[in-house]
């Protein structure tokens, strides 16, 4: 108690002598007993220091004004470079899926605080893009949406320079070169979208080179026509503190096909982290060499704030061999952020950044090149729950 006292006491007596008055720095009473060459002196002090933070400040302020200055020609020869690519693109010049037409019908949006229906919408918009759509009410009320495509993911209703996305979001999907349709859509942004059917298309024709397309197609693997299978699925679960394997292999067999061998597949080894670890390949065994470009889709699953859990929105990430990204999980009340990394064939998902002990480990199969899907139950931290991945190598 008496610590605090003294403590506040000292800080009453600086502020006194701060707020006491002064007479070019000095104060008052001392200025009352100085002499006047000593008054002199103290006035030319007072103005060289007095000039000098003048000149720091103007100094200051000159380098914040070219700052401000080539930040916004940086921003605006960016947004000239991005307006030239999305021109080309309208043009044709692009890949292929760089180019969508979107078409918004039934449901229901907000105009001017009321949700009311409107009339179908359809536009176009490329790879890069954000435009504001108009759309008009039954009643000819109109109101702007604005979309963006990133290229691998469409924002429809996003709310442009905010921190925070409340818009709907859909991953690149390769149906999309037929037309997809999702129906009954809703999202939080600022028109408040209820149950609105959206469909997304490519435009154009489908190329024959697959560098042409901006995501290149996957191929759906055949099975064999004496033991046909389908592709593995690889179930990760939490890893386990005991030495036994936290990783499970499951094969699953449609029920319409009936083959006549059964083929059993010996299940691959795991450590204590649930980390998968490749069987040593025989010498005349071709060993697959890990892609230098893969794309994870996050499908579906929760993710855990503050102790509630969300349900995750589907997004899309791409990362380069060696790479390290950030990614926010976005739910509709909250986001979590976690990193992903990708070196030599393994893809780590982090899902407190920085923590790679408890990381999530997933090694390269042959199986990415035509999509491997995984059901991850948890992470080692048990903030993303019921994880549905989809991993294809670009």
């Amino acid at each position: 108690m008496k610590k605090l006292l003294c403590g506040t006491l000292m800080l009453l007596m600086m502020l006194l002598a701060a707020c006491a008055p002064r007479i070019y720095g000095v104060p008052q009473e001392r200025w009352e007993t100085m002499s006047e060459q000593e008054r002199v002196a103290a006035m030319e002090a007072y103005k060289a220091r007095q000039e000098v933070l003048r000149q720091q400040r103007e100094k200051q302020a000159r380098l914040r004004a070219m700052e401000r200055e080539a930040q916004l020609a940086r921003e605006a020869e960016e947004a000239r470079q991005r307006q030239l690519r999305v021109d080309a693109i309208y043009r044709g010049k692009g890949l292929y899926g760089d180019l969508l037409r979107i078409t918004l019908k039934g449901g229901m949006l907000q105009f001017r605080g009321d949700h009311k229906n409107f009339h179908p919408v359809s536009f176009k918009i490329a790879a890069e893009e954000m435009k504001d759509v108009e759309i008009v009410s039954v009643r000819g009320i109109k109101t702007h949406m604005t979309v963006y495509y990133d290229g691998s993911n469409l924002l429809l209703d996003e709310t442009p320079n905010s921190h925070r996305s409340t818009a709907l979001r859909l991953p690149y999907e390769d149906t999309w070169e037929t037309g997809t349709t999702y129906p009954e859509r809703f999202a939080k942004g600022p028109l408040e979208m209820r149950g609105v059917d959206v469909t997304v298309r490519i435009v154009g024709e489908p190329p024959r080179e697959p560098h042409a397309r901006r995501h290149r197609q996957h191929a759906v693997a055949k099975p064999p026509i004496h033991t046909p299978q389908k592709p593995t699925v690889i179930v990760i679960e939490e890893p386990q503190r005991h030495p036994e394997p936290g990783v499970t292999v499951r094969e699953h067999r449609p029920q319409a096909w009936k083959p006549d061998i059964t083929v059993s597949k010996p299940q691959p080894a795991a450590d204590q982290h649930g980390k998968i670890i490749a069987h040593r390949p025989r010498k005349n065994d071709v060993v697959p060499i890990p892609p230098a470009r893969i794309k994870v889709v996050f499908r579906k699953g929760h993710f855990m704030v503050k102790k509630r859990s969300y349900p995750l929105v589907p997004q899309a990430i791409e990362l380069q061999d060696g790479q390290v990204r950030n990614l926010v999980m976005r739910g509709h009340d909250a986001n979590l952020k976690i990193q992903l990394s990708y070196r030599g064939g393994e893809l780590l998902i982090n899902d407190v950044p920085g923590d790679g002990r408890t990381a999530t480990r997933v090694d390269f199969i042959p199986g990415w090149k035509n999509g491997q899907q995984y059901a991850i139950e948890a992470s080692g931290n048990r903030l993303l729950k019921n994880l549905d991945i989809l991993i294809v190598s670009q």
